[in-house]
């Protein structure tokens, strides 16, 4: 009796560690589903016939799945696996990396077995372990000198550690290259999983495609039934799509589309049967593209892929996760977060993600989130084609007009009206780009509906004034919009194509650099505007013009709202010179000073109350506020060197930074020649000097805080040298 009780008591104990370590309650499996290189659209097309793909989407939670991390395509797999963004690069010429170097422990890998291959390339013994990663010692080079926590393995090797076994079947190997790539999602710390079956065997030769060869259905669902029967999580690759992708280039758009078709379906096939053949206990199934397809010469890509997950138990949606605050979109970093959420693991320091969780929608998750795609899609080709038009355009305008003061009255009154009217199209454009997102567009509406909301708010801006003061108009418009969409959820920032592109990884919800430039010079001149005339510059105006300043700071520095920390310290930087100007002919040192930390104060308030009240869920703002408690300042250092490293590469290259020569080039050519209409337009105009070198400051401050600081700096002075030149060219009273 005694011996029984003992025997009854440490199975007690045993089962409560393991609990208690793990999380984990027998009975809850996991298969994760790789379907590479497609896009949303070729699932949902009407002619792809994909019954299984379709139930899980219609049953489950579906999204857009970001797989461009921040230091951009390459290591999406290693990424996954990591929960942390990583990198890996792609030899051209092979169209593979070391992501795919993975090979059964017994496989014949140059003259020898993989496993001795791996001991001798890491030194480490691949055990009993039935999978081994080759390319580890390459991939823990490339990431060696992250300026950030990086774990490569960090999945797997939690879940290992935690008591749940993990296998990997499936091979998406072509004629010219290994792609296993799906053992980064499973592969421990040192590049090894402890079953399933990747090796050659799982393909053959099949002269009947164009990539000639296919996998072995036979093969693959022996593998996959024994790994099932034994694992908690399973990997598997379908293959079959990647494949058909790296041929696709050799073919014409018709033959691609249905070699595409045909893969999709094969694909399904197989997945209907894996799903069938799947042992009595419940499973999840969470199926991944992780990387975006070629696209056809017709076709352009936003870079965002197809992700579902279907738990059993739980309601249909929109995934979405802390990452992005958006409904329907999540990041590859937050699929390591959700996995181990699923098995009530702890979420180790080095994962950025967050785990994905399905927002309840209104009407079809699945028709929400193919509509959402190809919103995306054309946003993105606007985008492209904006970010050119608009720094182009700007540079021209801009230096034309720094040579029409120089001249001075030599010019003929047509063409500073045409000058004219060229900036106040210009400073409407940011507002017009922000109505285009109230509907769905395509990228040709779009682009044609941008050029003609830019027109009209020019037109009515003109007429409204008189056309002596113009370009009030579209500064106060647009300072309205950004406002007012911030506090009502960014709908219009969200799918603005002058806005952060969420397919770029960078930043998901509140307001950019771009949009955040465009506030900071249209806010600080459109409210100096408001007290031009000298009749409504009485305590009561510039106290309220002071007030409205400092609120729109607040609103960029609130991580609920703006999140954006760099441009709300470079917002408070201009707010609060002029705030000074307002009260001070000429503001002293100490008085600059002193204002400079208190807008720093205020900012760091905000941040500091976001990272107490949301805790994990934190805006980026806050987690980097956690970071730097835990990691020291050494994580503040590495932020400031990456941020620094992005700016310096951007003034480079970008075409932002002709924007930004041009407009300081006017600023340049008011403060060193001082041509007679600018010294005119300054008398007229009390506060309209105080407003430039608060706004210059302010710029300044955006291009020193921010990585992308130069688009910031050249949309803020958009709004300080278009409103000089403007004022300027008119007819301002030179006989004064």
């Amino acid at each position: 009796m005694v011996r029984r009780i003992s025997v009854i008591l440490v199975v007690m104990c045993w089962a409560l560690v393991g609990a208690s370590t793990s999380g984990w309650t027998a009975g809850e499996k996991l298969l994760i589903v790789v379907l590479d290189k497609v896009m949303w659209g070729d699932l949902v097309s009407g002619d792809v016939e994909a019954p299984a793909l379709r139930g899980l989407a219609e049953g489950g939670a579906v999204g857009l799945m970001c797989v461009r991390s921040g230091r951009g395509f390459g290591g999406e797999y290693v990424t996954i696996g990591a929960g942390s963004r990583a990198a890996s690069r792609l030899d051209p010429e092979m169209g593979c990396s070391a992501e795919g170097e993975a090979f059964q422990a017994t496989e014949v890998v140059d003259g020898a077995a993989a496993a001795r291959v791996y001991q001798g390339r890491t030194g480490w013994p691949a055990g009993d372990n039935a999978i081994v990663h080759l390319g580890i010692g390459e991939l823990l080079r490339e990431n060696a000198e992250a300026d950030y926590p990086l774990r490569l393995g960090l999945l797997g090797g939690e879940l290992r550690r935690s008591g749940i076994r993990i296998a990997c079947v499936g091979n998406a190997d072509t004629l010219k290259a290994i792609h296993r790539e799906l053992v980064c999602i499973g592969m421990d710390e040192q590049g090894l999983v402890e079953t399933g079956s990747v090796g050659g065997h799982l393909v053959h030769p099949d002269p009947s495609v164009p990539y000639r060869v296919t996998g072995s259905p036979a093969a693959v669902l022996s593998a996959f039934r024994g790994a099932a029967a034994w694992a908690d999580v399973v990997v598997l690759d379908l293959g079959e799509t990647s494949r058909v992708e790296g041929e696709v280039e050799h073919m014409t758009p018709t033959a691609a589309q249905a070699a595409r078709k045909q893969a999709i379906e094969r694909a399904d096939r197989l997945l209907g049967r894996a799903l069938e053949s799947l042992p009595g206990e419940e499973w999840a199934a969470l199926v991944l593209t992780p990387t975006v397809r070629a696209a056809q010469p017709e076709e352009r890509f936003a870079g965002l892929t197809p992700i579902m997950f279907s738990q059993p138990g739980a309601s249909p949606g929109l995934l979405t996760s802390p990452s992005t605050r958006r409904p329907g979109l999540v990041v590859n970093t937050d699929v390591a977060p959700t996995i181990l959420d699923h098995f009530g693991i702890e979420l180790p320091p080095e994962i950025i993600g967050r785990p994905m969780a399905p927002a309840p929608n209104g009407r079809s998750a699945l028709a929400q989130v193919a509509a959402d795609a190809a919103r995306h899609d054309a946003l993105e080709g606007a985008r492209r084609q904006l970010f050119r038009a608009v720094p182009i355009s700007s540079a021209v305008v801009f230096w034309i007009a720094a040579l029409f003061l120089l001249v001075g009255e030599r010019v003929p009154r047509a063409l500073r009206l045409l000058v004219r009217g060229a900036l106040l199209i210009l400073l409407s454009a940011p507002a017009a780009m922000l109505l285009v997102a109230l509907r769905p567009l395509s990228t040709s509406e779009m682009m044609l509906a941008v050029v003609g909301l830019s027109l009209a708010i020019g037109l009515l801006s003109s007429g409204l004034t008189g056309g002596r003061s113009g370009h009030v108009v579209p500064a106060l418009l647009v300072a309205a919009l950004l406002a007012y969409d911030l506090v009502r959820g960014q709908h219009l920032l969200y799918w603005s194509p002058f806005s952060y592109s969420p397919a770029a990884g960078a930043r998901f919800y509140g307001i950019g650099n771009e949009y955040a430039g465009v506030l900071l010079g249209a806010g600080i001149m459109g409210g100096a505007s408001m007290l031009w005339p000298r009749e409504r510059s009485g305590a009561g105006e510039r106290t309220l013009v002071g007030l409205v300043l400092l609120a729109l700071a607040a609103l960029v520095a609130v991580p609920r709202f703006g999140a954006n920390l760099g441009m709300s310290l470079a917002f408070g930087v201009g707010a609060a010179i002029f705030l000074l100007y307002l009260w001070r002919e000429e503001p002293g040192w100490p008085e600059v000073i002193g204002a400079l930390m208190a807008a720093g104060v205020l900012v760091a308030a905000a941040v500091a109350l976001d990272f107490l009240l949301r805790g994990a869920d934190a805006s980026h703002i806050g987690r980097w506020v956690a970071a730097v408690r835990t990691g020291g300042w050494e994580s503040l250092w590495a932020v400031l060197a990456r941020k620094l490293s992005m700016n310096w590469w951007l003034v480079r290259v970008s075409l932002w930074t002709d924007a930004a020569a041009a407009a300081l080039g006017v600023l340049g050519v008011a403060v060193v020649a001082r041509p007679p209409r600018v010294l005119a337009a300054a008398r007229e105009r009390r506060w309209l000097v105080p407003s430039l070198i608060a706004c210059f400051a302010g710029c300044a401050a955006a291009f020193a805080l921010n990585d992308s600081g130069i688009v910031a700096a050249a949309l803020a002075l958009l709004y300080a040298a278009g409103s000089l030149a403007y004022v300027s060219l008119g007819d301002v009273g030179l006989e004064d």
